[in-house]
């Protein structure tokens, strides 16, 4: 069992209330259940990427077809980071360019 709190949205259809998970998709009729058990971290369902072993991809799936089997969710600000060492290398080794 995860610890993952769900993210609810709830809407009404015939007085009925339906709950309907942002992160796992679950579905439930009122009342809203109160556990912890979303599959879906909040930092996997908030990555801008995912890193593997090749690289960095922009779907955990692109990353799944391309035989990845370790994968991490990156933050948008780590994706920043990322492109930012990528294209403005340290000042030592980039033949004195300033960025």
């Amino acid at each position: 069992m995860t610890n993952n709190a769900h993210r609810w949205e709830c809407v009404e259809l015939d007085g009925d209330e339906l709950h309907s998970c942002k992160k796992c998709r679950r579905q439930t009729q009122a009342p809203r259940p109160e556990t912890n058990d979303c599959p879906v971290s909040d930092a996997e369902h908030s990555a801008a990427a995912w890193l593997g072993q090749a690289g960095l991809y922009a779907s955990r799936l692109e990353a799944m077809r391309n035989g990845e089997q370790l994968l991490r969710p990156v933050s948008q600000k780590e994706l920043l980071q990322h492109a930012r060492h990528s294209l403005f290398p340290s000042r030592e080794g980039n033949g004195g360019v300033t960025p």
